[in-house]
């Protein structure tokens, strides 16, 4: 999840997956200050002013690890009506499951496709990595992008009733009636030709 313009992730939470207490180990995030600037950047918004997680990452289905608990943000986006910044709080619940690559539990590719398919009334598949750690810091930035609003205004806001029909014939001239203006008032029909 690297996006070109803005760098790598802007958050990296990395999760030691094999060594996780029996009861689940719980996890308190708070993003840093240039952690902060580097999401509102990538997120294209004008601040990201808090971003908490409290969350609690616990072994599953035997090889997989499930992290769950809640994201926590205040974020300032621009008024899609005004352009003024609009200041915007956020409280999520946040749940991925993860699995090691190769394992069964896994997400399987149909053969001759390039599709996963899912189940809409079913739980989300597993997310799999690789090696002894997960950064389930994309997933927060993934699940924050989701809360935001596509179309942040100020309440009572709207855009002005714009005529998108207009009446072709009211006010527009044709390109003669221009072209007539190019003649001088003093000069007759026939002259200078």
């Amino acid at each position: 999840m690297k996006d070109p313009q803005t760098g790598p992730d802007p958050i990296r939470l990395h999760i030691a997956a094999e060594r996780l207490p029996r009861d689940g180990l719980e996890i308190r995030y708070e993003a840093n200050a240039a952690e902060r600037a580097a999401l509102a950047r990538h997120l294209e918004i004008v601040e990201v002013s808090e971003l908490r997680a409290d969350l609690t990452a616990s072994r599953w289905r035997g090889e997989g690890v499930r992290v769950k608990g809640r994201l926590r943000a205040v974020v300032v986006q621009e008024s899609v009506v005004t352009l003024d910044p609009l200041r915007q709080s956020i409280d999520e619940p946040f749940e991925t499951s993860f699995v090691p690559e190769g394992s069964r539990l896994a997400p399987v590719l149909q053969t001759g496709e390039n599709e996963i398919h899912v189940d809409p009334e079913g739980e989300d598949p597993p997310e799999t990595f690789r090696g002894p750690q997960i950064d389930v810091g994309p997933f927060l930035v993934e699940a924050l992008s989701l809360a935001l609003d596509p179309y942040p205004r100020e309440s009572g806001a709207s855009f002005e009733a714009i005529d998108t029909d207009p009446d072709p014939k009211a006010g527009v001239r044709s390109a003669f009636d221009v072209l007539t203006n190019l003649v001088p008032a003093n000069r007759k029909d026939g002259e200078g030709t």
